[in-house]
């Protein structure tokens, strides 16, 4: 029933996940454009890079070719993204207006990201010993 808490944490998740208190404080105290569009590519930045490969795809950890395909796709669709991003807070501030609002385009912006970089890096896996991409783990 509790197996997953018995699970250990991966030590550099731990850090990119307490990175995200110094954002957090800055968006607080500040509360500008610029504080919450570093707290939402923070957060966004960690369920793509950290979440994701840690999280979800702890046994490719190990393979340079999985970080080849994850900063060859990742970087240039969180770019993408990000601009994006920046844009529409640009235009409707109501975005970065309260705490609800700036984790929660955080949140679903991340989990999109994190989709749209997940399926790039599986169609990218090269072949297995068998020619099918699904057995190269």
């Amino acid at each position: 029933m509790f197996e997953y808490s018995n699970q250990k944490r991966d030590p550099v998740a731990i850090v990119f996940y307490c990175g995200l208190i110094p954002f957090g404080l800055c968006w607080v105290v500040y509360r500008s454009l610029v504080a919450a569009f570093a707290l939402q590519s923070y957060l966004i930045g960690a369920i793509v890079f950290v979440v994701y490969p840690f999280e979800m795809k702890a046994r490719n950890l190990k393979e340079w070719s999985f970080w080849k395909r994850m900063l060859q796709v990742g970087v240039p669709v969180s770019v993408l993204f990000l601009s994006g991003l920046w844009v529409l807070e640009s235009h409707y501030p109501i975005f970065v207006g309260g705490i609800v609002a700036v984790t929660f385009t955080s949140f679903v912006l991340g989990i999109v990201e994190m989709i749209v970089v997940g399926e790039i890096v599986d169609r990218l896996r090269p072949p297995g010993p068998d020619g099918d991409p699904e057995s190269s783990t």
